[in-house]
């Protein structure tokens, strides 16, 4: 009867250790190494612009270290949005565009604009009246269409990517860009861009992309600067972006050092966020980085491939022609690896500064409770919480239309505390294995009294026999 009554003991103490769950102790701001208190707002659903010095300030890459505290000390719920990994591409557009000569740009009255109406839509077009049919008549202007589609999130045109054919290996084109509503007044975006298609260093180098003061008027005047190349443009994308939308935020990772043993470059991420876009920005002129980039999360795992860089920056006389920063799938890897392929051997003055960009989220939080409500972050061992996901109110009220206050963080108070990484015992783990080693022994012992008292009872059984 004890061995069945201990027996009994141990089963509800396993059963206890594999389904009852842990629970921890709530956090409060006083847990975390930095605190803001936030603006007031309105609405229920509250937004926050997340800066650049949360995310230097913040020590977990996958963003769990960060809380919103309402007056009263409680927990609110929060969600952070999905950032968008190719805010560039996803807004990219091919627009429509009229080449003329130079004879013909000179005379206005070969542009014409038609208007088609059709089921209530309104197209447009631009006549050419061409004075010189040749093929071999050199492009020297275009007007380009900006073709904005979803007009209610306002989009701004502040970006063109060119593709063109060349007679030249090697070329070099600047020009100017003006802007239009009604194709008579035109307002200057910038007298002098440039863009390029090289050999170098037996690499192809291509700078096609350009940035200019951001338009939404409904055309664009491209001018070439040498009217007598021979250069002929077979495609213009428009590359957009919402009005009012944040930037991506950057930040330096200093210089890489070279490692023997991996063959490469090496250098750290400082920061938890979602990096998609790196530069290597040379200190001289005459330079190229070319290699192949890779990344891993911690030093035990294997580096796996990110991108081809080719990465320059070249003197060309009166214009200096600099490489685009590398856009990759963004990911928050800590340790990175460029793998020069040439042979070029750099001095420690030559060695590229890093920078890294990213897009921001937004942190979305339901305002439970009174305020003022508090953020709180930076704390390594604080994980991230999973139950208080607002993704489906959040979809549902941007469906409807309706607003969602923006609030702002005040200043940022540092609390002076250090939180060192916890190595947190697993007593759950411990205990069960601990029940089920006892549990084994004494099924054990009891197996072994069992066969004894049957052998004694075998044994009593033979002696009444005899």
């Amino acid at each position: 009867m004890r061995m069945k009554k201990m027996l009994k003991q141990l089963t509800v103490l396993a059963l206890v250790a594999l389904f009852v769950p842990v629970s921890a102790a709530p956090y409060g701001v006083d847990d975390f190494a930095h605190s803001a208190t936030l603006s007031d707002a309105k609405t229920s659903l509250r937004e926050i612009e997340i800066p650049k010095t949360l995310y230097e300030k913040m020590q977990r890459r996958d963003y769990g270290d960060l809380r919103v505290f309402s007056a009263d000390g409680q927990i609110v719920p929060h969600q952070f949005s999905q950032s968008s990994s190719r805010v560039d591409s996803k807004q990219e557009t091919p627009l429509v565009f009229y080449p003329f000569s130079k004879e013909q740009a000179a005379n206005p009255s070969n542009i014409q604009v038609v208007i088609n109406q059709k089921a209530g839509e309104q197209s447009l077009q631009i006549n050419q009246h061409l004075t010189n049919k040749s093929t071999n008549v050199n492009e020297y202007q275009y007007i380009v269409e900006n073709q904005i589609k979803n007009k209610k999130r306002n989009p701004e045109l502040c970006k063109l990517q060119l593709d063109w054919e060349q007679d030249k290996p090697s070329s070099i084109i600047s020009f100017k860009l003006e802007s239009s509503d009604q194709l008579q007044n035109w307002r200057i975006l910038s007298n002098k861009l440039t863009v390029s298609k090289l050999n170098y260093s037996g690499s192809q180098l291509l700078h096609n992309q350009v940035q200019f003061s951001c338009t939404s008027q409904k055309y664009l005047r491209l001018t070439w600067l040498q009217p007598n190349q021979q250069t002929h443009l077979s495609q213009i994308k428009g590359l957009y972006t919402q009005k009012g939308e944040q930037q991506v935020q950057w930040q330096s990772f200093g210089k890489p050092h070279y490692n023997a043993e991996e063959k490469g470059w090496l250098f750290e991420s400082n920061i938890v966020a979602s990096i998609s876009k790196l530069e290597f920005v040379a200190p001289q002129d005459g330079l190229l980085y070319k290699g192949m980039l890779y990344s891993r999360n911690n030093e035990k795992e294997a580096w796996r491939y990110r991108k081809e860089v080719s990465q320059y920056k070249l003197n060309m006389g009166d214009t200096i022609l600099q490489s685009n920063p590398v856009s990759i799938s963004p990911n928050n890897d800590r340790f990175w690896k460029l793998k020069i392929q040439a042979e070029t051997q750099f001095t420690e003055n030559q060695l590229p500064e890093i920078r890294a960009g990213w897009m921001p989220k937004k942190l979305y939080f339901l305002a439970q409770g009174n305020g003022p409500f508090t953020l709180a972050f930076g704390n390594y061992n604080i994980k991230p919480d999973q139950r208080n996901s607002l993704a489906d109110l959040i979809d549902s009220i941007k469906r409807s239309g309706a607003s969602i206050d923006r609030v702002s963080i005040g200043e940022i108070i540092n609390s002076n505390k250090s939180f060192k990484v916890e190595e947190k015992t697993p007593w759950k783990l411990i205990l069960l294995w601990l029940v089920l080693i006892l549990g084994t022994a004494l099924m054990g012992f009891m197996a072994y009294r069992l066969f004894q008292q049957m052998g004694r009872d075998e044994a009593e059984s033979e002696d009444k026999n005899s």
